[in-house]
Protein backbone atom coordinates (compact mmCIF):
# COMPACT_ATOMS: atom_id res chain seq x y z
CA UNK A 1 0.00 0.00 0.00
CA UNK A 2 1.10 3.49 -0.63
CA UNK A 3 -0.46 7.25 -0.57
CA UNK A 4 -0.23 9.20 -3.52
CA UNK A 5 -2.69 11.96 -1.96
CA UNK A 6 -4.79 14.60 -3.81
CA UNK A 7 -5.84 17.63 -1.04
CA UNK A 8 -9.11 18.26 -3.45
CA UNK A 9 -11.03 17.61 -6.31
CA UNK A 10 -14.06 18.79 -8.20
CA UNK A 11 -15.56 15.86 -8.39
CA UNK A 12 -16.74 15.34 -4.73
CA UNK A 13 -20.05 16.94 -2.36
CA UNK A 14 -18.04 17.55 0.77
CA UNK A 15 -15.74 16.54 3.10
CA UNK A 16 -17.88 14.62 5.70
CA UNK A 17 -17.87 11.27 4.42
CA UNK A 18 -19.12 8.83 7.72
CA UNK A 19 -16.69 6.06 5.87
CA UNK A 20 -20.26 3.34 7.04
CA UNK A 21 -19.62 1.60 3.59
CA UNK A 22 -17.31 0.42 1.25
CA UNK A 23 -17.92 0.24 -2.89
CA UNK A 24 -16.19 -2.66 -4.55
CA UNK A 25 -15.78 -1.68 -8.28
CA UNK A 26 -13.81 -2.27 -11.26
CA UNK A 27 -12.42 -0.47 -13.77
CA UNK A 28 -13.21 -2.23 -17.08
CA UNK A 29 -10.01 -0.90 -18.45
CA UNK A 30 -8.65 -4.12 -20.24
CA UNK A 31 -5.77 -1.94 -22.02
CA UNK A 32 -2.70 -3.45 -21.10
CA UNK A 33 -0.61 -1.33 -18.67
CA UNK A 34 -3.84 0.24 -17.26
CA UNK A 35 -2.86 -0.23 -12.93
CA UNK A 36 -2.95 0.93 -10.38
CA UNK A 37 -0.08 3.43 -10.81
CA UNK A 38 -1.73 4.28 -14.04
CA UNK A 39 -5.04 5.22 -12.77
CA UNK A 40 -3.96 6.93 -9.59
CA UNK A 41 -1.66 9.56 -12.16
CA UNK A 42 -4.90 9.87 -13.67
CA UNK A 43 -6.61 11.03 -10.97
CA UNK A 44 -3.59 13.54 -10.10
CA UNK A 45 -3.74 14.99 -13.08
CA UNK A 46 -7.30 15.64 -12.78
CA UNK A 47 -9.56 12.93 -14.31
CA UNK A 48 -11.07 13.40 -17.62
CA UNK A 49 -13.78 11.23 -16.51
CA UNK A 50 -15.49 13.99 -13.90
CA UNK A 51 -15.37 10.72 -11.11
CA UNK A 52 -13.12 9.99 -8.22
CA UNK A 53 -12.38 7.06 -5.87
CA UNK A 54 -10.18 6.58 -2.82
CA UNK A 55 -8.19 3.32 -3.82
CA UNK A 56 -7.08 1.93 -6.81
CA UNK A 57 -5.22 -1.89 -6.52
CA UNK A 58 -3.89 -3.98 -9.09
CA UNK A 59 -1.68 -7.28 -8.74
CA UNK A 60 1.26 -5.71 -7.38
CA UNK A 61 0.01 -2.38 -5.05
CA UNK A 62 -2.55 -0.45 -3.83
CA UNK A 63 -2.62 3.41 -3.92
CA UNK A 64 -4.60 5.70 -1.97
CA UNK A 65 -5.79 9.00 -3.83
CA UNK A 66 -7.53 10.26 -1.36
CA UNK A 67 -8.06 10.28 2.05
CA UNK A 68 -11.38 8.53 3.54
CA UNK A 69 -13.38 11.72 4.22
CA UNK A 70 -13.89 13.02 0.63
CA UNK A 71 -17.64 12.17 -0.48
CA UNK A 72 -16.69 11.59 -3.67
CA UNK A 73 -18.72 11.24 -7.49
CA UNK A 74 -17.86 7.02 -7.66
CA UNK A 75 -21.35 5.21 -6.65
CA UNK A 76 -24.02 6.75 -9.21
CA UNK A 77 -26.59 7.07 -6.51
CA UNK A 78 -25.77 11.31 -6.10
CA UNK A 79 -26.91 12.40 -2.60
CA UNK A 80 -26.93 8.89 -1.77
CA UNK A 81 -24.85 6.51 1.03
CA UNK A 82 -22.75 5.36 -1.91
CA UNK A 83 -21.45 8.67 -3.11
CA UNK A 84 -21.29 10.36 0.58
CA UNK A 85 -20.74 7.37 3.31
CA UNK A 86 -18.92 5.16 1.68
CA UNK A 87 -14.85 4.43 0.51
CA UNK A 88 -14.76 3.71 -3.22
CA UNK A 89 -11.76 1.23 -4.62
CA UNK A 90 -11.37 0.48 -8.28
CA UNK A 91 -10.08 -3.05 -8.71
CA UNK A 92 -7.55 -2.83 -12.17
CA UNK A 93 -8.56 -5.08 -14.70
CA UNK A 94 -5.69 -4.75 -17.15
CA UNK A 95 -4.93 -7.42 -19.67
CA UNK A 96 -1.65 -7.68 -18.30
CA UNK A 97 -2.38 -8.27 -14.80
CA UNK A 98 -3.61 -11.34 -12.35
CA UNK A 99 -6.76 -10.79 -11.90
CA UNK A 100 -7.02 -13.21 -9.20
CA UNK A 101 -3.97 -11.81 -7.44
CA UNK A 102 -5.23 -8.53 -7.97
CA UNK A 103 -8.97 -10.14 -6.02
CA UNK A 104 -6.31 -11.16 -2.96
CA UNK A 105 -4.62 -7.75 -2.71
CA UNK A 106 -8.04 -5.86 -3.02
CA UNK A 107 -9.66 -7.94 -0.31
CA UNK A 108 -6.35 -7.69 2.38
CA UNK A 109 -7.16 -3.74 1.74
CA UNK A 110 -10.86 -3.88 2.81
CA UNK A 111 -9.79 -6.01 5.54
CA UNK A 112 -7.26 -2.75 6.74
CA UNK A 113 -9.79 -0.17 5.90
CA UNK A 114 -12.57 -2.20 7.48
CA UNK A 115 -10.07 -2.26 10.96
CA UNK A 116 -8.97 0.64 10.78
CA UNK A 117 -12.65 2.55 9.77
CA UNK A 118 -14.79 -0.12 12.33
CA UNK A 119 -16.82 -0.68 9.16
CA UNK A 120 -18.53 -4.45 9.05
CA UNK A 121 -18.25 -6.93 6.04
CA UNK A 122 -22.01 -6.68 5.81
CA UNK A 123 -21.18 -3.00 4.59
CA UNK A 124 -19.38 -3.79 1.91
CA UNK A 125 -21.21 -3.89 -1.01
CA UNK A 126 -20.75 -3.80 -4.86
CA UNK A 127 -20.71 -0.38 -7.18
CA UNK A 128 -24.83 -2.14 -8.38
CA UNK A 129 -25.98 -2.21 -5.07
CA UNK A 130 -26.19 1.97 -5.17
CA UNK A 131 -26.95 2.69 -9.00
CA UNK A 132 -27.77 -1.08 -10.63
CA UNK A 133 -24.50 -0.92 -12.63
CA UNK A 134 -23.46 -4.28 -14.00
CA UNK A 135 -20.03 -3.56 -11.43
CA UNK A 136 -17.61 -5.32 -10.48
CA UNK A 137 -18.32 -6.74 -13.65
CA UNK A 138 -16.06 -10.01 -13.23
CA UNK A 139 -17.07 -10.34 -9.75
CA UNK A 140 -20.60 -10.64 -10.46
CA UNK A 141 -20.17 -12.81 -12.96
CA UNK A 142 -18.29 -14.84 -11.39
CA UNK A 143 -16.31 -16.49 -14.50
CA UNK A 144 -12.89 -15.24 -13.89
CA UNK A 145 -11.57 -17.21 -10.97
CA UNK A 146 -13.35 -15.80 -8.21
CA UNK A 147 -16.74 -15.06 -7.02
CA UNK A 148 -18.47 -12.21 -4.99
CA UNK A 149 -19.08 -14.78 -2.26
CA UNK A 150 -15.75 -16.38 -2.47
CA UNK A 151 -14.23 -12.46 -2.16
CA UNK A 152 -16.59 -11.69 0.72
CA UNK A 153 -15.53 -14.79 2.70
CA UNK A 154 -11.68 -13.59 1.71
CA UNK A 155 -12.40 -10.55 3.79
CA UNK A 156 -13.51 -12.52 6.96
CA UNK A 157 -16.33 -11.70 9.02
CA UNK A 158 -17.36 -7.90 10.50
CA UNK A 159 -14.63 -5.98 11.67
CA UNK A 160 -17.03 -3.19 13.10
CA UNK A 161 -20.62 -2.22 12.58
CA UNK A 162 -21.74 1.17 11.68
CA UNK A 163 -25.05 0.45 11.64
CA UNK A 164 -27.17 -0.07 14.95
CA UNK A 165 -27.27 -3.35 15.42
CA UNK A 166 -30.79 -5.03 17.22
CA UNK A 167 -29.38 -7.66 19.04
CA UNK A 168 -26.78 -5.50 20.69
CA UNK A 169 -28.38 -1.85 20.99
CA UNK A 170 -32.59 -2.67 21.98
CA UNK A 171 -32.69 -0.78 24.84
CA UNK A 172 -34.59 2.85 25.30
CA UNK A 173 -31.34 4.02 25.33
CA UNK A 174 -30.13 3.92 21.64
CA UNK A 175 -34.04 3.62 20.21
CA UNK A 176 -36.77 5.80 20.17
CA UNK A 177 -39.83 3.76 20.14
CA UNK A 178 -42.78 4.53 17.20
CA UNK A 179 -46.37 2.59 17.63
CA UNK A 180 -49.36 2.76 15.19
CA UNK A 181 -49.34 2.54 11.70
CA UNK A 182 -47.24 4.40 8.99
CA UNK A 183 -49.31 6.46 7.07
CA UNK A 184 -46.73 8.81 6.06
CA UNK A 185 -45.26 10.49 9.00
CA UNK A 186 -41.43 10.79 8.95
CA UNK A 187 -39.42 7.94 10.21
CA UNK A 188 -35.94 8.13 10.35
CA UNK A 189 -32.48 6.84 11.50
CA UNK A 190 -32.58 5.30 15.26
CA UNK A 191 -36.31 4.61 15.33
CA UNK A 192 -38.30 1.27 16.10
CA UNK A 193 -41.44 -0.42 15.89
CA UNK A 194 -44.34 -1.31 13.81
CA UNK A 195 -44.36 1.73 11.37
CA UNK A 196 -41.18 1.11 10.76
CA UNK A 197 -41.48 -2.62 10.12
CA UNK A 198 -44.14 -1.53 7.49
CA UNK A 199 -41.54 0.34 5.91
CA UNK A 200 -39.34 -2.11 5.33
CA UNK A 201 -42.17 -4.71 4.11
CA UNK A 202 -43.11 -1.88 1.72
CA UNK A 203 -39.62 -1.36 0.23
CA UNK A 204 -39.19 -5.38 0.15
CA UNK A 205 -42.15 -5.47 -1.82
CA UNK A 206 -41.66 -3.32 -4.18
CA UNK A 207 -41.25 -3.55 -7.98
CA UNK A 208 -37.89 -3.92 -8.13
CA UNK A 209 -37.43 -4.45 -4.45
CA UNK A 210 -35.14 -2.13 -2.03
CA UNK A 211 -34.42 -4.81 0.78
CA UNK A 212 -32.79 -3.20 4.11
CA UNK A 213 -30.47 -6.27 3.99
CA UNK A 214 -30.86 -8.74 1.41
CA UNK A 215 -28.43 -11.03 3.15
CA UNK A 216 -29.63 -11.27 6.43
CA UNK A 217 -32.55 -12.82 8.13
CA UNK A 218 -35.85 -11.81 6.61
CA UNK A 219 -34.27 -9.38 4.09
CA UNK A 220 -33.44 -7.37 7.16
CA UNK A 221 -36.80 -6.27 8.27
CA UNK A 222 -36.77 -6.14 11.73
CA UNK A 223 -38.75 -3.11 12.95
CA UNK A 224 -35.34 -1.24 13.10
CA UNK A 225 -34.28 2.29 11.45
CA UNK A 226 -30.89 1.42 11.56
CA UNK A 227 -27.69 2.07 8.39
CA UNK A 228 -29.61 -0.43 6.09
CA UNK A 229 -33.21 0.67 6.46
CA UNK A 230 -31.64 4.27 5.66
CA UNK A 231 -29.51 3.26 2.91
CA UNK A 232 -32.43 0.65 0.89
CA UNK A 233 -34.93 4.22 1.75
CA UNK A 234 -32.04 6.34 0.00
CA UNK A 235 -31.73 4.07 -2.82
CA UNK A 236 -35.55 4.11 -3.44
CA UNK A 237 -35.74 7.66 -3.34
CA UNK A 238 -32.67 7.99 -5.80
CA UNK A 239 -34.70 5.51 -8.43
CA UNK A 240 -37.88 7.29 -8.42
CA UNK A 241 -35.84 10.96 -8.41
CA UNK A 242 -36.98 12.07 -4.65
CA UNK A 243 -35.03 14.19 -2.55
CA UNK A 244 -32.16 11.26 -1.24
CA UNK A 245 -32.06 12.06 2.00
CA UNK A 246 -32.50 9.00 4.00
CA UNK A 247 -35.81 9.98 5.60
CA UNK A 248 -39.32 7.89 4.91
CA UNK A 249 -41.76 10.81 4.42
CA UNK A 250 -44.97 11.60 2.99
CA UNK A 251 -43.27 11.56 -0.73
CA UNK A 252 -41.89 7.88 -0.01
CA UNK A 253 -44.95 6.66 1.07
CA UNK A 254 -46.93 7.58 -1.52
CA UNK A 255 -44.74 6.63 -4.33
CA UNK A 256 -44.44 3.21 -2.66
CA UNK A 257 -48.38 2.91 -2.43
CA UNK A 258 -48.49 4.24 -6.11
CA UNK A 259 -45.30 1.74 -7.15
CA UNK A 260 -47.63 -1.06 -5.27
CA UNK A 261 -50.97 0.05 -7.50
CA UNK A 262 -48.70 0.19 -11.01
CA UNK A 263 -47.09 -3.29 -10.06
CA UNK A 264 -50.20 -5.37 -8.57
CA UNK A 265 -49.90 -9.18 -7.79
CA UNK A 266 -52.28 -11.44 -8.54
CA UNK A 267 -53.29 -14.11 -6.19
CA UNK A 268 -50.45 -16.61 -6.80
CA UNK A 269 -48.26 -13.46 -5.85
CA UNK A 270 -46.68 -12.78 -9.34
CA UNK A 271 -45.96 -9.32 -10.52
CA UNK A 272 -47.31 -7.77 -13.71
CA UNK A 273 -43.98 -7.97 -15.64
CA UNK A 274 -43.80 -12.33 -14.78
CA UNK A 275 -48.02 -12.35 -15.90
CA UNK A 276 -46.68 -10.34 -19.32
CA UNK A 277 -43.93 -12.80 -19.29
CA UNK A 278 -46.43 -15.46 -19.11
CA UNK A 279 -48.87 -14.00 -21.26
CA UNK A 280 -46.01 -14.18 -24.31
CA UNK A 281 -45.13 -17.64 -23.90
CA UNK A 282 -49.11 -18.30 -24.34
CA UNK A 283 -49.60 -19.54 -21.16
CA UNK A 284 -52.78 -17.33 -20.44
CA UNK A 285 -54.24 -17.72 -24.09
CA UNK A 286 -56.27 -15.16 -26.30
CA UNK A 287 -59.14 -13.67 -26.07
CA UNK A 288 -61.75 -14.28 -23.74
CA UNK A 289 -59.83 -16.96 -22.23
CA UNK A 290 -56.53 -14.80 -21.32
CA UNK A 291 -59.39 -12.00 -19.94
CA UNK A 292 -60.68 -14.88 -17.63
CA UNK A 293 -57.18 -15.98 -16.75
CA UNK A 294 -55.43 -12.96 -15.65
CA UNK A 295 -58.33 -11.22 -14.22
CA UNK A 296 -58.31 -7.21 -12.57
CA UNK A 297 -54.49 -7.62 -13.98
CA UNK A 298 -55.93 -7.96 -17.76
CA UNK A 299 -55.74 -4.08 -18.60
CA UNK A 300 -52.14 -3.88 -17.35
CA UNK A 301 -50.42 -6.55 -18.71
CA UNK A 302 -52.10 -5.78 -22.31
CA UNK A 303 -51.06 -2.22 -22.00
CA UNK A 304 -47.36 -3.66 -21.31
CA UNK A 305 -47.61 -5.85 -24.86
CA UNK A 306 -49.31 -3.56 -26.94
CA UNK A 307 -46.64 -0.91 -26.17
CA UNK A 308 -48.16 1.88 -23.90
CA UNK A 309 -45.22 1.40 -22.16
CA UNK A 310 -42.46 4.62 -22.05
CA UNK A 311 -41.09 5.60 -25.69
CA UNK A 312 -37.77 5.98 -23.53
CA UNK A 313 -37.41 2.50 -22.27
CA UNK A 314 -38.36 0.96 -25.47
CA UNK A 315 -35.68 2.66 -27.50
CA UNK A 316 -33.11 1.62 -24.80
CA UNK A 317 -34.52 -1.76 -25.08
CA UNK A 318 -33.79 -1.52 -29.18
CA UNK A 319 -30.39 -1.37 -29.06
CA UNK A 320 -27.67 -3.83 -27.63
CA UNK A 321 -24.25 -4.13 -25.98
CA UNK A 322 -21.82 -3.20 -29.03
CA UNK A 323 -24.17 -1.28 -31.02
CA UNK A 324 -22.92 2.10 -32.30
CA UNK A 325 -25.15 4.77 -31.94
CA UNK A 326 -25.41 8.43 -31.71
CA UNK A 327 -26.82 10.92 -29.10
CA UNK A 328 -27.87 14.53 -28.57
CA UNK A 329 -26.18 14.26 -24.76
CA UNK A 330 -23.57 12.33 -23.35
CA UNK A 331 -23.69 12.76 -19.49
CA UNK A 332 -19.98 12.18 -18.23
CA UNK A 333 -20.91 11.29 -14.39
CA UNK A 334 -24.74 10.71 -13.10
CA UNK A 335 -23.83 13.03 -10.10
CA UNK A 336 -24.97 15.97 -11.53
CA UNK A 337 -26.83 17.02 -14.91
CA UNK A 338 -24.78 20.05 -15.10
CA UNK A 339 -21.90 17.70 -16.63
CA UNK A 340 -23.55 17.25 -19.62
CA UNK A 341 -22.22 17.78 -23.11
CA UNK A 342 -25.49 18.94 -25.42
CA UNK A 343 -23.76 18.06 -28.95
CA UNK A 344 -24.34 15.16 -30.85
CA UNK A 345 -21.86 12.14 -30.07
CA UNK A 346 -21.15 8.80 -31.28
CA UNK A 347 -20.36 5.61 -29.50
CA UNK A 348 -20.25 2.35 -28.35
CA UNK A 349 -22.63 0.47 -26.16
CA UNK A 350 -21.25 -1.00 -22.84
CA UNK A 351 -24.29 -1.60 -20.81
CA UNK A 352 -27.76 -1.02 -20.97
CA UNK A 353 -29.52 0.32 -17.42
CA UNK A 354 -33.31 0.77 -18.34
CA UNK A 355 -34.32 0.44 -14.76
CA UNK A 356 -32.04 2.71 -13.73
CA UNK A 357 -32.85 6.28 -15.03
CA UNK A 358 -32.76 4.47 -18.54
CA UNK A 359 -28.74 4.74 -18.57
CA UNK A 360 -26.91 3.76 -21.76
CA UNK A 361 -23.03 3.32 -20.95
CA UNK A 362 -21.01 4.43 -23.90
CA UNK A 363 -17.12 3.39 -24.97
CA UNK A 364 -15.06 5.06 -27.88
CA UNK A 365 -13.78 1.76 -30.41
CA UNK A 366 -10.85 1.59 -28.00
CA UNK A 367 -12.91 0.19 -25.60
CA UNK A 368 -12.19 3.22 -22.99
CA UNK A 369 -15.97 5.18 -21.28
CA UNK A 370 -16.54 8.25 -22.45
CA UNK A 371 -19.70 8.67 -20.21
CA UNK A 372 -23.24 7.99 -20.86
CA UNK A 373 -26.28 8.82 -22.31
CA UNK A 374 -30.30 8.57 -21.77
CA UNK A 375 -32.67 6.27 -24.18
CA UNK A 376 -34.71 9.57 -24.64
CA UNK A 377 -31.42 11.18 -26.17
CA UNK A 378 -30.75 8.83 -28.54
CA UNK A 379 -30.74 10.16 -32.33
Amino acid sequence: MKEQLIHDTSFKYGNNNQKSYITIHETDNVRRGAGAQNHANLQSNGNSREAAWHWQVDDKVAIQSFDHHFQLWGAGDGRGNGNLHSIQIEVCVNADSDYKKAIENTAALVKHIMKKESISSSHVNQHHTWSGKHCPRKLRDGTHGVTWNQFKKMIGKASGNHSISKAANNNSSNWTKVSGNWTGQTLGNGEYGEPVKQLQTKLANNQPPFYPNKSAENYGIDSYYGNDTENAVTRFQSYYGLAADGLAGKQVYQQLNSSSADNPSSGSGKSISKLVEETKAGKHGNGEARKKSLGSHYQAVMKVINGESSSSKQQSHAISEGSKVSANRLYTTSSSTKNVRRSSISGIVDTINAYWRNEIRLKDGNGNYIGFTRGQDLQ
